[in-house]
């Protein structure tokens, strides 16, 4: 595909965040459904179309479920579209484009102006080099990817940024499929923990916090939940998953000291953790700090496994007078590569018997076996990420550069580029996670509309409060930017 105009410029280098690898093992997504009966349609007819002749018609066919609203309706003349409408728009393009709807093409055009344009034409090469790839037309799409590189840039407008790195695990995909540079990419980099990353860039994972909502609206809902559902109990124990920053238990504590009715005799949190003591305990002694301050009766203790096949019932030193909660957010998914420790899990956690569980996970369909499918997939959903940093992070912002650079670029070169086991990145919706939770005796809990109001009202605080939305899907709360899901937020009881 030719694209309309050139914008060359040279390939930037990211410095020493471009050697970075996360060392996990990485069984099938499928095993983890085993008992569910449930199957991933996409991936059921991927082999019988695989060499199909028509191959481009399931990048069109894919497209076109993510792209039936946009057609030509814009609010506003002079209202700038944004990343994730531009990337609708390609794909309204590159759909019409394969229909031969030529005019129709010619009115979109019409409404954009040259920098919305710039990005579409930059969207539409990156779009035809997965195509092309697709259909293991590994030359063409060689050249179109090397046009995205010069078009792009990781310093450049949050689409330039967005396909700079979906253009390097293009580029990965293709070099894995042909053999080329086998020891480039993702086999040559230094091998790096993502949790542990995740633990130490505070000041990056502070500051997305404060300045985004997405991940203040899942805490506070879940939060939110666990108060409700633990009525006025004076011992409250809460085992976490993944403890990381800890701000969620802030304004837990908070809230309990807002209700002067409450006398809270005793909190406690047991933080479980796989590596980082030290960072879980730093967390846990700012904790401690911030409950003295509201007068909080608090106490904590770390539970360190060298493997989550390791952690039992016995290790969370349960108190009969407790009432106990479990909180998980985006920590069962990162099991999802290793099902057994996943089904480990949930088996010690109905021994527990929680009065609840609060389960927050990315709400993204990132497991398919067809390449296209995880592009597309990818592509919107990163897409988001990327547009709410920039609408809420200054463009020169470490802590974004941070965030895309080091989280980001990672996560996106292995979901597209890599197969097999290789492929360590894996989410999945609510629905499934439904499926899978079933098979433990898990009932979903409705979380209520009391929550749902002050969540949005905690949106209204933000500047940005017009791109995060909030919605209800059956009893969960999904959190969105731009109307693309980035979170769901969901309570378990057992039964």
């Amino acid at each position: 595909m030719e694209t309309s105009k050139k914008y060359d410029q040279e390939k930037p280098d990211i410095g020493p965040f471009d050697n970075l690898y996360f060392d996990f093992a990485s069984p099938p997504f499928q095993n983890m459904l085993k008992g569910a009966d449930l199957q991933l349609e996409d991936d059921q007819n991927h082999q019988n179309v695989k060499d199909s002749p028509f191959a481009s018609l399931r990048i069109v066919k894919h497209f076109a479920s993510r792209t039936r609203r946009l057609k030509e309706s814009r609010v506003a003349k002079d209202q700038k579209l944004s990343t994730i409408e531009r990337i609708r728009t390609a794909g309204l393009h590159f759909i019409e484009s394969h229909s031969s709807k030529a005019d129709e093409i010619s009115n979109l055009s019409r409404l954009l102006s040259d920098d919305e344009a710039k990005d579409i034409d930059l969207l539409l090469t990156l779009i035809a080099s997965a195509d092309k790839t697709d259909q293991r037309q590994f030359d063409v799409a060689s050249k179109l990817v090397e046009s995205c590189r010069k078009m792009s840039s990781h310093e450049g407008t949050p689409v330039e940024r967005l396909v700079y790195y979906f253009a390097e695990a293009v580029r990965e995909k293709i070099n894995r499929e042909t053999g080329r540079d086998a020891c480039d990419g993702l086999g040559k980099m230094q091998m790096f923990d993502l949790q542990k990353a995740l633990m130490s860039v505070d000041a990056s994972i502070l500051a997305f916090h404060r300045k985004v909502p997405l991940s203040q609206v899942c805490q506070f809902s879940a939060m939110h939940t666990i108060l409700e559902n633990v009525g006025k109990a004076r011992h409250i124990h809460i085992i976490d998953l993944e403890i990381r920053s800890g701000m969620q238990y802030t304004v837990m504590m908070q809230a309990m000291a807002s209700r002067s009715e409450w006398q809270i005799k005793h909190l406690k949190v047991t933080a479980i953790g796989t590596r980082s003591e030290s960072k879980i305990k730093d967390t846990c002694i700012h904790l401690a700090e911030f409950a003295n301050s509201m007068n909080i009766p608090f106490s904590f203790k770390i539970v360190m496994v060298a493997d989550m096949l390791d952690f039992n019932i016995d290790i969370v030193e349960l108190d009969r007078n407790e009432t106990v909660a479990v909180y998980s957010a985006v920590s069962l998914s990162s099991l999802i590569v290793k099902p057994n420790r996943l089904e480990h899990l949930m088996r010690e956690i109905r021994k527990i018997n929680p009065c609840i569980t609060l389960v927050t996970e990315v709400e993204a369909n990132h497991t398919s076996l067809a390449f296209v499918n995880r592009f597309i997939d990818a592509l919107f959903f990163y897409g988001a990420l990327f547009d709410s940093l920039s609408v809420c992070l200054a463009g020169d912002d470490l802590n974004r550069k941070v965030a895309e650079s080091v989280y980001h670029a990672y996560s996106i070169r292995n979901i597209v580029a890599a197969d097999g086991d290789d492929r360590t990145i894996r989410h999945t919706g609510i629905d499934v996670w439904r499926a899978f939770f079933a098979r433990f005796g898990m009932v979903e809990v409705e979380l209520t509309g009391e929550s749902l109001n002050e969540a949005k009202l905690l949106i209204n605080n933000f500047d940005c409060r017009d791109c995060c939305t909030l919605r209800v899907c059956g009893r969960c709360f999904l959190v969105a930017w731009n109307d693309v899901p980035i979170f769901s937020v969901s309570a378990w009881k057992f039964i």
